[in-house]
């Protein structure tokens, strides 16, 4: 058992507050705190106390077969497939879509690291741990034209209806609203804005979508990206719900507090809400508009186990009881959100409180949870023992 020593992500679009309330470090903090990683990849690997092995990165790298297994290395290469996240957005996070492993494979063999930096899709589900408030997937071409309708703004309204008679419709408004020309982007996200400022006096789910808008207006003031939310589902995510994010979904985590769990890969384009770079024509090649998160909440998985289901062949989330037996087999990652508890093994045990987080490697054999505490487990699916 390697006890890991997470990272901290300091984007712009962090909190000040969530991270270090969970770590009970003093709040506010001085930069704003984005994510805590813990997991093996090369931008921020955990750190562990093996000798000579100063991150995980580095432990899985000096013998794969033996940290991962056989059957894991064989069907996703000699890499931890998976990499967990706390994500606490206090802003809008960039309007993103992932590409598929073929997409991703087909644009480097041309164009190497410039647009991908490796081959793997990134599939990612997001667990709601607090209210989390999110933008994902695309509206149906009638739903935008209802949108349009009530905002009544006439440049949107033209983009609208100038999509209408295309083959695919829902493409066509999103490639038109971002193909706006750079000198009428201020006008149109003002008017849209003045529109929605209107629209969010209403209760339904347009009203409320289009007070999202505002909010999300005035950290990323006349950005495209406004436009392009009210072409997209809202909801907020109540603890405990969760969506499921696969390659294509076009998406943007606007504001919350949640654990991720994602493929172990940095491929994303973006589209707007970033001062990072923006790549429009990958976006709208790779982007699917029918392509709609999966949502819904854990089922029940043998006594005191949870399963947050995933199409996702890279990662499992769990929710699991202290007082038994940790499920799955491969490489696993237990993360403690709040509580104490101890794992036991052959190998020895080890305590852990809040935000506690530790790497099994494949060959650790049966691990036993006890004490009290929230703590989730990630597995690779398929590998056996439950």
């Amino acid at each position: 058992m390697d006890r890991l020593t997470p990272v901290v992500f300091r984007d712009a679009w962090g909190s000040h507050v969530a991270i270090a309330s969970l770590q009970g470090r003093d709040i506010p903090t001085p930069e704003p705190e984005s994510e805590l990683w813990m997991g093996a990849h090369e931008s921020g690997p955990s750190g562990t106390e093996r000798p000579g092995r100063p991150h995980l990165a580095a432990v899985v790298a000096a013998d794969p077969e033996a940290e991962l297994g056989a059957a894991c290395v064989e069907r996703h290469g000699p890499r931890l497939p998976f990499l967990l996240k706390v994500l606490a957005p206090g802003r809008a996070i960039s309007i993103q879509v992932h590409p598929s492993a073929e997409q991703a494979v087909a644009v480097r063999a041309l164009t190497g690291d410039a647009v991908y930096v490796d081959d793997s899709a990134k599939p990612e589900l997001l667990l709601a741990i607090a209210p989390f408030e999110v933008f994902v997937g695309m509206r149906e071409p009638a739903a935008v034209a209802e949108v349009a309708r009530r905002l009544a703004v006439p440049a949107f309204s033209r983009l609208v209806e100038g999509a209408a008679t295309a083959d695919d419709p829902a493409h066509a408004v999103l490639a038109a609203v971002l193909g706006t020309p750079p000198a009428e982007v201020p006008a149109l996200t003002r008017d849209v804005v003045a529109a929605c400022i209107r629209l969010s006096e209403s209760s339904d789910e347009i009203g409320t979508a289009a007070a999202a808008v505002v909010e999300v207006a005035e950290m990323h003031p006349d950005d495209i990206g406004l436009v392009v939310l009210l072409l997209m589902h809202h909801r907020v995510l109540r603890p405990g719900e969760y969506v499921d994010v696969a390659a294509g979904v076009l998406h943007s985590y606007v504001r919350g507090l949640g654990i991720e769990v994602l493929a172990n890969s940095d491929n994303v384009v973006r589209a707007g809400l970033t001062t990072k770079e923006v790549n429009v024509p990958e976006l709208l090649r790779i982007v699917d508009p029918r392509a709609a998160a999966v949502a819904g909440r854990g089922r029940a998985a043998g006594d005191g186990v949870e399963v947050f289901d995933s199409a996702s062949d890279r990662f499992l989330l769990h929710r699991v009881t202290p007082g038994r037996v940790l499920p799955g087999a491969g490489p696993r990652l237990v993360f403690c959100l709040r509580g104490e508890v101890t794992l036991t093994s052959g190998t020895g045990s080890l305590a852990l409180g809040d935000t506690g987080s530790v790497f099994l490697p494949a060959g650790e054999g049966e691990v036993v949870l006890d004490g009290r505490g929230e703590v989730y487990l990630v597995t690779v699916p398929g590998l056996g023992a439950g």
